[in-house]
């Protein structure tokens, strides 16, 4: 038997592509960057929900490098068939 209301769900993804030429971005920052990111989420969706609606609230961190050269990846249909 279905809910009454049906759950509803708000997924929210950030991506953030960080270019800083010549430094890493260490471990401390990313955490800190991160912990940032899902108060100010949780603050402003508080905002916009109404008072008792938001029922659990979870976060997710995933970090990871990817060098990325500067050769443009072109496909054709040619490629596909092997």
């Amino acid at each position: 038997m279905p809910q009454d209301p049906a759950p509803k769900h708000l997924t929210i993804t950030l991506d953030f592509d960080l270019q800083t030429p010549n430094s890493t971005v260490g471990e401390a920052r990313i955490k800190a960057a991160y912990n940032a990111a899902v108060e100010a989420a949780v603050a402003a969706a508080a905002k916009k929900f109404p008072e008792g609606s938001v029922k659990t609230i979870t976060a997710d961190m995933r970090w990871s490098y990817r060098w990325i050269e500067q050769r443009e990846v072109l496909f054709s249909r040619d490629d596909e068939q092997g």
